[in-house]
């Protein structure tokens, strides 16, 4: 959180010189992204306010307070704190991009389509000037592979919850469907359950466990290695608590007709990013060192932030990537991509708030009665109609009677039609 600032403004501090202040910063900032990480707001809201009372126009501290206020449902105070960021640099596109999102939870949708347009605006006009330019090959992309195993869709799967786990499960079943030319394809690691493992597998999926060089990434990197991968000819990459769909399809094969080399959807108001890292595709051939971009992209950061992912893509990949796209954009927030082709209507585009990216379990809650007031740790697991074992996960409890399951949508749906149930049994108390 280093900020370049006058001696005029040190002499207002306690601090004896501006590395002794940055020293501080720094280590603020590492406690407030422990914060931030682990939904702690009043915390990180109290360590924030340390830095701001130091310097109350620290960009960044204003910023993540802004974000905190919106994080705590206090839509007011954040849209206040966002509109003084914008005072002192009208062109700070993280909080522009924090706008967006305020203004949409506030029901504002004209104001938050503007700062999506000026947000998307200012990171073309950054990308432009970028240095990190790759040259494309001269032949034109051929299109889909006749081999469905050298077309791939990429996921980053890490960690035991059924928010990612189930959905990519159902991910997996979904493909089979939607994308029959197509193979999925997780990088995993060992905090992924064996019996989600196992399910994939069955399901034809592709598992690939990282060694120990590439799980010191952050997971979210992984379903990018698939960009250097020579027995790859065509990959779209997704994020696996998001399902796939068939409006998402018919721009995946507008684009393989298009003789682009990349392709970028955005569905939505807030998708003010120039590449949302779950929601775009190309072929490979282009980007040979991959791996080694990544490393050295995450070495030179000191602080991995929410959207460390698509930062790298905005700044890494963009400026090559621009060079031969097709973008599907349901708000044409850039002013010249393309709307999305018509598609057929299924029951996953009739979830509701359905869009292209969305965020599956939260279309309909689950929620369980815990019987027993002195349990800790628990089993559940889910039954279809025949009493069979849909999947089974342990969950750590604390005084709550009921607790929250994230559970994909037509899990939940079928929890609530009284066809599916689940049962628990105590591990510790």
């Amino acid at each position: 959180m280093g900020l370049t600032i006058s001696l005029q403004q040190l002499k207002k501090t306690n601090f004896d010189s501006i590395q002794s202040l940055n020293d501080y910063l720094d280590q603020i900032s590492m406690q407030v992204r422990v914060a931030l990480d682990s939904c702690q707001w009043e915390k990180a809201e109290q360590l924030l306010n340390k830095i701001l009372t130091i310097l109350p126009e620290h960009l960044v501290a204003l910023s993540d307070l802004a974000y905190v206020k919106r994080k705590s449902n206090q839509l007011e105070e954040a849209y206040a704190i966002s509109l003084s960021v914008l005072a002192i640099d009208p062109n700070y596109v993280k909080i522009l991009d924090s706008l967006t999102t305020t203004c949409y939870q506030m029901k504002r949708f004209e104001e938050a389509l503007h700062y999506a347009k000026r947000s998307i605006r200012l990171k073309e006009q950054e990308a432009q000037q970028s240095t990190h330019l790759y040259s494309l090959p001269t032949a034109v992309p051929t299109g889909l592979s006749k081999e469905k195993t050298r077309n791939i869709i990429s996921y980053s799967l890490f960690g035991d919850s059924p928010r990612y786990c189930e959905c990519a499960v159902v991910n997996t079943q979904l493909a089979k469907q939607i994308y029959p030319e197509w193979t999925c394809r997780f990088y995993v690691d060992d905090t992924v359950p064996s019996m989600v493992i196992q399910r994939l597998k069955s399901l034809d999926a592709q598992v690939f466990f990282v060694d120990n060089d590439k799980s010191k990434n952050n997971g979210l990197f992984w379903r990018f290695l698939v960009m250097s991968d020579p027995n790859v000819d065509c990959f779209i990459i997704r994020d696996a608590d998001s399902l796939l769909s068939y409006k998402e399809k018919a721009a995946v094969d507008d684009w393989l007709q298009s003789g682009k080399w990349f392709h970028i959807m955005r569905d939505g108001i807030e998708h003010s990013e120039l590449i949302l890292a779950g929601m775009w595709g190309g072929y490979t051939g282009v980007f040979p060192h991959i791996q080694e971009m990544i490393q050295n992209r995450l070495e030179s950061l000191q602080i991995r932030g929410r959207t460390v992912d698509q930062v790298f893509l905005r700044e890494m990949i963009y400026p090559t990537v621009t060079q031969s796209v097709l973008i599907h954009d349901s708000r044409n927030l850039d002013g010249k991509s393309k709307a999305f082709p018509e598609f057929p209507l299924s029951d996953i585009e009739k979830i509701p708030y359905f869009h292209i990216g969305m965020i599956d379990i939260g279309a309909l809650h689950t929620s369980i009665y815990i019987k027993d007031k002195q349990a800790k740790r628990i089993r559940w697991y889910l039954k279809n109609e025949q009493d069979e074992t849909i999947c089974t996960y342990d969950l750590d409890v604390r005084s709550s009677e009921r607790v929250t399951i994230p559970l994909p949508y037509f899990y939940s749906l079928k929890i609530k039609e009284e066809k599916w149930h689940i049962h628990t049994e105590t591990l510790e108390q």
